[in-house]
């Protein structure tokens, strides 16, 4: 497990030959009972003739997404972190007779430190002075979603894409620096709002 200075946090998924070779065995044998070839009744078919019809390169990809759901949950109860998104699953190394490798993208909340006088401040004072590290992964899924809404509503409008970008005098790519910076910040704020939230309950039970 690697915690990045972005916030995000890497985690390295190894799936073992063995592993991955029996789960394939188990597809191999299910796509056999319920082959249906001419000549031959449901899943009484000679299995090198199912096998030959079948995608390896599938079979094995089908493999390894079976198994990978109980490896990442395990992971992250081994280095007891707790997650606030689905994680992005990337493959780094996938040969045959060796082991899979991949890389799971996650985030936690991030941490909020307060300044003192955050009661008697208003949203920008505590913006300024607010120390939060937003997670990147996070930032991103944020900033995509706006520029999906965003994409929909252009459309409803009846402009392109090109036609909204000459309008606001920018290019996609600073369309979505922008997008990535306002969700940067409207999330750090909703983290900061939620501190003070947990605060105060936890105040007024005092």
């Amino acid at each position: 497990m690697k915690r990045l200075p972005n916030g995000n946090i890497e985690l390295d998924l190894i799936l073992t030959w063995k592993e991955i070779s029996e789960q394939y065995e188990k597809l191999v044998l299910e796509a056999v009972a319920n082959a249906e070839l001419p000549g031959f009744r449901k899943g009484k078919a000679p299995r090198a003739t199912v096998e030959e019809k079948l995608n390896k390169n599938d079979l094995y990809s089908h493999a390894a997404q079976d198994l990978l759901p109980k490896l990442y949950e395990k992971a992250i109860k081994t280095h007891k972190i707790t997650p606030i998104l689905y994680p992005q699953i990337s493959l780094k190394k996938a040969k045959e007779n060796e082991d899979w490798e991949f890389v799971a993208v996650v985030c936690e909340a991030p941490e909020i430190v307060l300044p003192s006088e955050y009661k008697a401040k208003g949203l920008e004072y505590l913006d300024k002075n607010t120390t939060a590290l937003i997670p990147e992964i996070l930032a991103q899924e944020e900033a995509n979603h706006r520029l999906s809404l965003l994409s929909e509503n252009i459309t409803k409008l009846g402009l392109t894409t090109e036609q909204y970008l000459q309008s606001k005098k920018t290019n996609a790519e600073g369309l979505r620096a922008t997008a990535l910076e306002e969700a940067k910040r409207d999330l750090k704020m909703k983290f900061v709002l939620e501190k003070i939230k947990t605060l105060e309950y936890l105040n007024n039970l005092v």
